[in-house]
């Protein structure tokens, strides 16, 4: 017998600053993330896809549930991010990942990784 999914429903907390924003549909892995004190995994909301570095593609745009796999979400490649939301989620962009995506803009300036 399975576990019950219990979902909250409300509006999702996004790292947007300003509209608008382009992004691409992904499927997140659920390799690598630890479980929190509830047994749920979840990448935030800013973490940087497929990984922080060079080979960056853009950031999350909403949390993502990958407690039971690999889930589908959506990774923003164009658009301008709020630090404050970055910074809530404990999300510390490298220097790599950031220069590997030259569309993505964090709000405030001067943005450097090492500032979060």
């Amino acid at each position: 017998m399975g576990v019950p999914v219990i979902k909250e429903y409300g509006q999702e907390k996004t790292i947007l600053k300003f509209f608008p924003y382009k992004g691409a549909a992904c499927v997140v892995p659920a390799t690598g993330v630890d479980a929190d004190a509830n047994g749920n995994k979840i990448v935030k909301a800013g973490t940087p896809f497929p990984s922080n570095d060079e080979n960056a593609l853009g950031v999350l745009l909403h949390d993502v549930d990958v407690t039971n796999g690999d889930a589908p979400g959506t990774y923003v490649f164009e658009g301008v991010l709020d630090p404050d939301k970055l910074t809530a989620n404990s999300i510390t962009i490298d220097d790599t990942a950031l220069a590997a995506m030259p569309k993505i803009t964090i709000f405030g300036s001067p943005y450097s990784a090492g500032s979060f």
